[in-house]
């Protein structure tokens, strides 16, 4: 099936004219304050799906799959930067194709089922990826620098998905000045014209900073002694690789009720500014410890640079600050018990229970931010980037519910 998305703002297609409050000899000047947008359109998206639902053993295990492909043309943008010298600051436009597939696989499952016991059990995975398949020629297709510190490289490339990233490998840091010597592909020394050994570089010739003992070790991909845009590879994506959740429910004597849930998200690469920003040692602000084992004399082995105030090119986007955060969140506990009728008819009442809550109530992660939930990233070149929001807190909640 086909649907349609139209534009979130009217009349883009007619050239409107206006006024100048201030005129002249009684006249007021005339100007036209949007571009007429005749060839704009609305997003369609074609979508694609196939399920099954699957139900055995007299309904004590059931099954749903569902495989799908939408594909979206004339992507739309808004408020894209154009030159002023057009007469406008910005324009609406259609700029691309894109594909979004997937699969989800749910299944529930009654493992025990008797008067005094019920338990059920149920499970969610899912895989989403959305591609890039055509990016119109006005578009940009690059957004952030290769030459700033703290900045990742955004391409818009064709098969590729949206939230990849780009940029240097980290490689630890440089022990004395011998080791800044640059090494060709068969790791021998570079060496000048006249025979001395030539040192890393980097930017070369825009910047041209010389590497010292204590800096960062990027990796030159392409073994020429100089550290720029041609040694920027392809460091990770901000779309998880798969989702889901899973949680058992235990019913003793249709009283006691006991559910859990837990979620989950793998292969999902962030971008740790919080790392970045508390161990550049760039400026005055607050550092975390791990700068106390930073390259401080020649000989030195860490994999924290030396401190340099306002200067030097330690923390380039890098792998150094990308991780994986992948996690397992236990989501959710209940325990509920609803009192028999003869308590209820001696309190006078038709029901009542009792129950008590927990949420967030543990993580298993090896990511090293304060929550590994970071949300996802927006806009074509959104990523996600951890500056330590406020973790989601952990909550108890006991109550009691009833009927007269």
């Amino acid at each position: 099936g086909q649907s349609g998305k139209q534009r979130p703002r009217v009349y883009l297609f007619f050239s409107t004219f206006s006024a100048y409050s201030s005129g002249y000899l009684g006249l007021s000047g005339v100007y036209p304050p949007s571009m007429e947008l005749s060839d704009l359109k609305w997003e369609t998206v074609t979508g694609k799906d196939i399920g099954i639902d699957l139900s055995m053993f007299k309904r004590r295990l059931t099954l749903n799959l569902d495989a799908y492909e939408n594909t979206t043309t004339d992507l739309y943008f808004q408020n894209l930067q154009i030159s002023a010298v057009s007469g406008y600051n910005d324009v609406d436009l259609n700029y691309g194709k894109m594909d979004n597939r997937g699969w989800e696989v749910g299944l529930n499952a009654i493992l025990k089922k008797s008067k005094k016991l019920n338990i059920d059990f149920g499970f969610n995975i899912a895989r989403n990826l959305n591609i890039i398949r055509e990016v119109s020629e006005y578009f940009p297709s690059q957004e952030g620098f290769s030459d700033r510190n703290g900045s990742y490289k955004r391409f818009l490339r064709i098969d590729n998905p949206f939230g990849s990233f780009y940029g240097y490998r980290f490689k630890g840091v440089y022990k004395d000045t011998e080791a800044t010597i640059a090494k060709g592909a068969d790791g021998n020394p570079i060496l000048g014209p006249n025979g001395d050994p030539v040192y890393m570089r980097f930017n070369y010739p825009a910047t041209d900073y010389v590497f010292q003992q204590g800096d960062a070790i990027y990796e030159d991909i392409n073994h020429d002694g100089n550290i720029d845009s041609r040694d920027v590879v392809y460091l990770g994506n901000s779309n998880p690789k798969l989702t889901g959740g899973f949680g058992p429910s235990f019913n003793f004597n249709g009283r006691l009720r006991v559910t859990a849930f837990f979620s989950y998200r793998l292969g999902y690469q962030v971008v740790n500014q919080t790392d970045m920003n508390t161990t550049n040692m760039y400026s005055y602000d607050n550092q975390s410890t791990a700068v106390l084992r930073r390259w401080r004399n020649p000989g030195d082995v860490t994999d924290v640079p030396r401190a340099v105030f306002g200067a030097g090119y330690n923390w380039l986007g890098s792998d150094r600050y990308v991780e994986d955060a992948s996690f397992l969140r236990f989501r959710s506990a209940t325990v509920s018990y609803t009192f028999s009728k003869k308590i209820t008819n001696r309190l006078k009442m038709k029901d009542l229970r009792m129950y008590v809550t927990g949420e967030n109530l543990y993580t298993w992660t090896k990511y090293k931010g304060q929550d590994p939930e970071v949300t996802a990233p927006r806009g074509v070149f959104g990523i996600a980037i951890d500056n330590s929001r406020t973790p989601a807190t952990r909550r108890f909640t006991l109550g009691l519910s009833t009927r007269f």
